[in-house]
């Protein structure tokens, strides 16, 4: 076994994400990872403070799907209010089937050079959004989850669709009310689709209150059901 391999910090990223799909979170130790490796596991702590780190960058990688279906969505999207209600309605739909990762990776920062990493992931593997408007790349590289729902708010203040302060306001009530869907998913253990899709729509609906009683102008939207509508057509 060589001590130090020459491997670096992406190489374990994905390896952990590979034993994490294989086998669970669980699953993954730093001395199991190093010896699937073939290196000593000195050689990870030369690049991961410890564990937690190390498997909130491989999670990382679970939000591909989120921004597939983001870049999707963005072609018939045609306002503000659509981007804007359609960008929860991707996130929830990966969200709320993954929430243990998704809870890791927005809500439980182990220390506070994590909230860094999703910037530090995305120089390493730029490919993941390369494909991303300027506007999604914005957001997902934003280190602050409320911070990343306001670049999408920003975009409605541009529009005179919302005040700043509206939008302020808009961006608390849907961030927060998110936080509560998240929790009584993983509290519940909810799992069966139907009920997923449910909670899908619940949010989506509750998010739309929140946009027409504080919405300047909205734009022509009609609800983010006519947007799956045209989508299909």
């Amino acid at each position: 076994m060589d001590y130090f391999k020459g491997l670096n910090r992406k190489d374990y990223i994905i390896k952990a994400n590979e034993m994490i799909k294989r086998e669970g979170i669980d699953s993954v130790s730093i001395r199991k990872l190093a010896k699937e490796m073939k290196c000593s596991s000195a050689n990870l702590y030369r690049y991961f403070a410890n564990r937690d780190e190390l498997i909130y960058f491989a999670q990382l990688a679970e939000l591909k799907n989120y921004i597939t279906s983001l870049n999707t969505a963005e072609k018939v999207w045609s306002n503000v209010w659509e981007r804007y209600v359609g960008v929860w309605y991707c996130y929830c739909m990966e969200a709320f089937r993954k929430p243990l990762a998704y809870n890791l990776l927005f809500f439980n920062n182990y220390e506070t050079a994590l909230s860094e990493a999703i910037g530090e992931y995305y120089r390493m593997f730029p490919e993941e959004i390369d494909e991303s408007s300027t506007s999604f790349q914005a957001m997902l590289t934003n280190p602050e989850f409320l911070g990343r729902d306001f670049e999408m708010c920003k975009l409605c203040i541009a529009d005179d669709a919302i005040t700043y302060d509206n939008a302020v306001m808009l961006n608390r009530i849907v961030c927060l009310l998110y936080k509560g869907y998240l929790k009584t998913i993983m509290d519940n253990k909810i799992t069966d689709e139907e009920t997923i899709n449910k909670y899908v729509w619940d949010y989506i609906y509750d998010c739309e209150l929140a946009v027409k009683a504080l919405a300047s102008d909205l734009k022509g939207y009609t609800g983010y059901k006519t947007v799956i509508a045209k989508s299909c057509k």
